[in-house]
């Protein structure tokens, strides 16, 4: 699994990556086949932060945007709504397929 970091105006941390980490592997796992993730963090103002967060696998590419004024809180935002657009498009890709097994 590969991922990268960007940081915007602000240092790069290595607690915010490790944290990002622990995220997308929690994530990874609803993936039968996990390629990569990229995190942009960005410091917009001194109290207004954003991260993007790009995740790919199965052949299908995730991508979601959170602001706020903790890094930390955005990385546990963006987990939870990128969350729900794995398992909305596994219920959709699923259900499509089983449709034509009930017919």
């Amino acid at each position: 699994m590969e991922i990268s970091y960007h940081f915007h105006n602000l240092e790069s941390s290595d607690g915010l990556k490790d944290y990002a980490r622990k995220k997308i592997e929690k994530l990874a796992a609803h993936f039968n086949s996990f390629h990569s993730a990229l995190v942009r963090f960005r410091v917009e103002t001194k109290i207004n932060h954003s991260i993007e967060l790009t995740l790919n696998g199965d052949g299908v590419q995730f991508i979601a945007t959170e602001n706020g004024t903790d890094m930390y809180g955005i990385v546990d935002m963006l987990e939870e709504k990128l969350g729900k657009q794995i398992r909305k498009h596994k219920e959709k890709h699923l259900g499509s397929s089983h449709r034509g097994e009930r017919g």
